[in-house]
């Protein structure tokens, strides 16, 4: 059995391929969509955003993975070359004194060998239209947070037009956006999850779906896309009409960050869809 590629589509949300933050991996032992953490520094390391960096060293391990490698071996191989590389660029210090500081990445991989789906992570997949997510608590807590500041600065005088200018919805929640960083791959804490940051991973937290037998096409997007469809036209088109009615992503699609001036849309996004 092979892996055919049908539909693929990997776009920044301003546009420029390099500063993308998504990244994606096909070949006939994985097929892969990997989503770096927004950058909430400022700082950039070796001229690269934290979360592209992230992701450029996850994308690098998954295509040189022998096609039996598993998830456990996998995921070590990526915790290893981003720790060679804190090393390199003397990085260890400054994550271990702030932790928002490290590059993070979740990804969404599809094994051939094993025919399972690995989630780390938000991205999600549909399986013959069956729909998986694996969506953050905390997310949905920040999400609200900013809702809220943003219906209070409407009701006080603010635009949908000054706050697309100036998102101080965004402003507000990331203080608890960079606290959550400290909440990463901790089994033990009621808002913990599994993200790739070169540190161990609780894989009793990570989701791992059985490919049926007889499925035959499988999805897997970032979560750049809101709503996934079974092709990738109506998925674009669906996000179009999205960011049309709430370019701000706070009230019909609550989110940690909405469309801005001069982007394309609220998120990087990356969508393939492939047969098997």
């Amino acid at each position: 059995m092979t892996i055919t590629i049908k539909e693929i589509l990997n776009e920044g949300k301003i546009g420029v391929p390099e500063k993308c933050e998504d990244l994606y991996v096909t070949n006939d032992r994985f097929v892969a969509v990997i989503d770096g953490a927004t950058n909430i520094t400022g700082q950039l390391i070796q001229g690269k955003a934290p979360g592209r960096f992230a992701a450029e060293v996850v994308q690098h391990s998954i295509m040189n993975a022998n096609a039996d490698c598993t998830l456990e071996e996998l995921v070590a191989e990526m915790n290893s070359n981003l720790l060679q590389l804190y090393e390199k660029y003397d990085l260890l210090h400054a994550i271990e004194e702030h932790a928002w500081m490290a590059p993070t990445a979740c990804f969404i991989c599809y094994s051939h060998y094993y025919r399972e789906i690995w989630q780390i992570g938000d991205c999600q997949c549909l399986i013959d239209g069956q729909l998986y997510t694996n969506e953050k608590q905390i997310d949905e807590i920040t999400a609200n947070a900013r809702a809220l500041f943003l219906e209070a600065e409407i009701k006080s005088g603010k635009t949908i037009e000054e706050l697309l200018e100036h998102d101080t919805g965004w402003e507000y929640i990331q203080t608890l956006v960079q606290l959550q960083y400290y909440l990463q791959n901790d089994e033990n804490n009621q808002f913990g999850f599994e993200v790739i940051n070169g540190f161990e991973v609780d894989f009793s937290r990570v989701k791992r779906i059985k490919v049926p037998k007889d499925a035959r096409t499988i999805i897997l997007t970032s979560d750049g896309y809101p709503t996934i469809k079974s092709t990738l036209a109506e998925t674009e088109n669906t996000l179009q009409q999205l960011l049309q009615a709430d370019p701000l992503c706070f009230r019909q699609f609550k989110s940690t960050k909405g469309l801005q001036k001069g982007q394309l849309s609220f998120d990087d996004r990356t969508y393939i869809k492939f047969e098997i």
